[in-house]
């Protein structure tokens, strides 16, 4: 039992994985031809326009979640504190990006994935630490938030 509660923890992680490499921002000229779209969202009392908004947040989400992908099933099994820790970790820097940027639509934005993200963590730590198998049944939409929050993030940032 404790293999497979591992092995839906970790399936899910990798899905999560994915979606905050193709959740995250991009810096490239994307934006650019839509500048037209977003440049009343730029002048809300921010100076932060919402392409550099964008960019910071990808780069640190990018950086707060690669940590995931190192994380395999035999390590859940063998350290499942270890797993929740480098879980909170990431959410914990996820946060901080959300907190680090001034742009209100993109903090919005990325602040509703951090509260997945920490929804998430939260969840991992019943389902590994607590060895809950009824919460194993809540991973699926919690993993739904999640990507719903990043796609949000990547609309916003695509224009």
């Amino acid at each position: 039992m404790n293999r497979r509660i591992a092995a839906l923890t970790i399936a899910t992680v990798a899905v999560l994985g994915l979606t905050a490499c193709s959740g995250s921002p991009s810096s490239s000229g994307e934006s650019t031809p839509n500048a037209g779209n977003s440049a009343p969202a730029q002048e809300q009392s921010s100076d932060q326009s919402l392409t550099d908004a964008c960019a910071e947040a990808g780069a640190q989400v990018q950086k707060a979640t690669s940590g995931l992908n190192d994380l395999d099933v035999a390590a859940a099994a063998a350290d499942p504190q270890g797993t929740i820790a480098t879980y909170t970790e990431a959410a914990e820097a996820v946060g901080a990006a959300a907190e680090s940027i001034s742009n209100p639509e993109v903090k919005a934005a990325v602040s509703a994935f951090h509260e997945d993200f920490s929804s998430m963590t939260e969840l991992l730590s019943k389902v590994l630490i607590d060895q809950d198998t009824a919460a194993v049944a809540e991973l699926g939409a919690v993993a739904t938030e999640i990507q719903e929050s990043a796609a949000a993030v990547g609309e916003l940032c695509a224009g």
